[in-house]
């Protein structure tokens, strides 16, 4: 993980002091397997009275029962598939004292987790206030709710989502309090082993307290007539954003920026502040939540995230999005590599969720491994969210998935359980991408440009990781990096500009495409560039006018990115011209093969292949060693799983999901 140094707001550096305080818990994905732990009460599915998150239609007449059944021996199902590790329903945005009343059922449930070796999180809906029913418990529920700009609640859902569920406002100290409650007893009466909160996003708040809290943050900022044209901000309105344009809007608008900023570092305040809380009450608690995917760039404006910032609030991250492994035509290849190579760079696992909802698709059903093996092998927690999915039939549980899945979860258990090393030893990340946090989010230009870098070099198997930035980083590049790359990075501060022409005219070698640089962290237009002619004439640096784009590259709720031209030609010919050289060489690999590589505590060598076309086999692949080395290859999922010597002409067996290759 990078070692950075960072000027931060009092506030800010409080509440950072304090996380850092309350041990961060390790969470082992070689041993951990995630799943679902009914995490919706009865009365939610009946309010909602259709099909749902959860997998139940909401006006089943079996809900009930179903949810009996669950508590008394879905643990057992769990422990027969080596599933341990999960979130429960306890807490869904109804008021305690609605809710209370299935809290013996739930406390039931988790000591039933426990006997069956399975922790369990309590779910605490972060995003959701059920007013028709709080409002006999908290007559003032209204002072809570956020509001939109024509004076409306804010919904959840947004402006068209659903009308009997408010969003809360996060300057309500009322609220705050109610949710340290919550998880007050679900760590002491309930048991819990620590705290999901579900749906962290916000939804911008034009409420009185808002407007107030905000001019009076617009009150600190020194010389704001250079940022803002204006020296009196006190009667300064709070934007509007454009919900059509959040995945290709660049944020120049400087009263929108400091808004967009303000927000986020309330919703990183109080995050900080649950889980000191949390910790304070259970010292070794997990602290987790569902915010959105790493690399979304599209909610940090509607929703207050900064995941680069967020993500310091919790031990693991639940990563809700429609990404399922698998290759789509026009040869989009749909993956989720970017977010957990982006977490393993925050020193986070993540619980990376791409299953619709868990409703049992039959295609992607013959397909169940792929997303089990895109998570071992890319850092991530592997997930089986449907297994045990409501079915109403006896017994509850749809009996030819579970013994099909149960063949799956036994074979790669073991494959996991005897390859420790190889799936668990240190990532090579040789290449790194200059990643600047708050560029990237206010530069459609500057994102663009890290989003073609990464297809780049996952389509042509570049072991490659991020080097993440804010503007004032004083950055530590890590050990094993040998090339730095900035692809089209428009917008960079003083600070990170003074950093990259650091480490090149130390030797560091260094790629930088298109007019890196012309803006600055403000996204403001600088008069000249100040960083390519630094590195004019620099041996150990290439430059290239002209930046690698990838026109359609779209990354919200889905990852959709066409493939590059030419195949990234271009920047793999500048990163080649560094003097860089991969750690293998492989042919005749197609480029939905994306490869991740480990250095063994042997010294030898894992490289990972994992085939997004399967079940389509990959045939007919070389791989061309370092003078002197030999290799093993193993597929663990195909008919034949032994180990086999590498032959001598570097021929790979045809392989469906995945291959381990073992050069020593």
């Amino acid at each position: 993980m990078k070692k950075i140094k960072i000027r931060m707001s009092a506030a800010l550096a409080l509440a950072t002091c304090v996380a850092q305080a309350a041990q961060y818990v390790e969470i082992d994905p070689l041993t951990t397997r995630w799943t679902f732990g009914a995490h919706e009460p009865y009365t939610m599915y009946r309010r909602v009275g259709r099909h749902c998150t959860g997998g139940i239609d909401g006006n089943a007449q079996w809900v009930q029962p179903w949810l009996d059944w669950w508590d008394a021996h879905a643990p057992e199902k769990m422990e027969e598939l080596g599933l341990n590790f999960l979130h429960s329903r306890f807490y869904k945005g109804m008021g305690w004292e609605v809710e209370k009343k299935d809290f013996p059922n739930v406390r039931k449930f988790v000591r039933n987790c426990h006997a069956h070796g399975v922790k369990a999180l309590a779910y605490v809906q972060f995003c959701t206030l059920y007013p028709e029913v709080m409002r006999a418990e908290i007559p003032d529920i209204d002072s809570w709710a956020g509001i939109d700009y024509m004076g409306r609640k804010n919904l959840y859902g947004g402006y068209n989502g659903q009308y009997f569920r408010w969003a809360p406002c996060l300057t309500c100290k009322e609220w705050e309090e109610y949710l340290k409650r919550m998880c007050t007893i679900a760590l002491t009466d309930g048991g819990f082993d620590g705290i999901m909160f579900d749906n962290v996003f916000d939804m911008p708040c034009y409420c009185d307290r808002c407007q107030k809290a905000f001019r009076a943050h617009l009150a600190q900022i020194e010389n704001p007539a250079e940022r803002f044209g204006f020296e009196d901000l006190r009667y300064m309105l709070l934007p509007r954003i454009d919900m059509s344009r959040l995945t290709s809007m660049d944020v120049k608008d400087p009263v929108l920026q400091a808004w967009s900023l303000w927000r986020c570092g309330l919703m990183n305040g109080l995050l900080m502040r649950l889980r000191a809380h949390i910790k304070s009450v259970k010292p070794d608690a997990i602290v987790s939540g569902n915010p959105s995917p790493y690399r979304a760039r599209s909610r940090f404006l509607p929703h207050a995230q900064n995941m680069a910032e967020l993500c310091k609030a919790f031990d693991f991250i639940i990563m809700q999005c429609a990404n399922f492994p698998e290759v789509k035509p026009k040869g989009v290849v749909v993956n989720r590599v970017r977010d957990l190579k982006y977490a393993q760079d925050m020193g986070q696992r993540i619980v990376a969720l791409c299953d619709t909802d868990t409703m049992i698709i039959p295609e992607r059903e013959a397909r169940f491994l792929m997303p089990l093996v895109e998570d071992i092998v890319f850092g991530g927690i592997p997930t089986d969210r449907t297994v045990i999915a409501p079915s109403p039939e006896p017994g509850f549980v749809n009996a030819e998935v579970f013994a099909a899945r149960k063949k799956v979860h036994a074979r790669f258990n073991a494959f996991v359980a005897a390859h420790r090393d190889a799936l668990g030893s240190p990532t090579i990340h040789s290449v790194r991408i200059f990643h600047p946090e708050r560029e990237v989010l206010f530069s459609e230009p500057t994102h663009q440009g890290v989003t073609a870098a990464e297809e780049i070099f996952l389509r042509n198997r570049v072991p490659y990781g991020y080097l993440v930035s804010s503007p004032d980083d004083v950055f530590t590049v890590p050990e094993g990096t040998e090339v730095i790359v900035a692809p089209g990075l428009v917008s960079l501060s003083d600070a990170q500009i003074a950093a990259l022409t650091g480490w090149a005219k130390k030797g560091g070698r260094l790629v930088v495409t298109g007019d890196a640089g012309r803006y600055d962290d403000w996204n403001a237009q600088r008069r000249a560039n100040t960083l390519l002619p630094q590195l004019a004439g620099l041996p150990n640096v290439i430059l290239r006018a002209e930046a690698d784009l990838i026109p359609g590259a779209r990354l919200a709720w889905n990852y959709s990115v066409p493939p590059p031209a030419d195949g990234g030609k271009a920047l793999m010919a500048d990163l080649l011209a560094t003097g860089w050289t991969p750690p293998v060489r492989f042919e005749g690999l197609p480029p939905h093969v994306f490869a991740e590589y480990r250095r063994m505590a042997s010294g030898a060598l894992a490289v990972h292949l994992v085939n997004y076309a399967s079940p389509s086999p990959v045939k007919g692949a070389r791989i061309a060693l370092p003078s002197g080395k030999s290799a093993t290859v193993e597929e663990p999922f195909g008919a034949d799983a032994s180990v086999r010597p590498l032959p001598a002409d570097g021929a790979l067996p045809a392989f469906a999901e995945y291959l381990l290759v073992t050069v020593k």
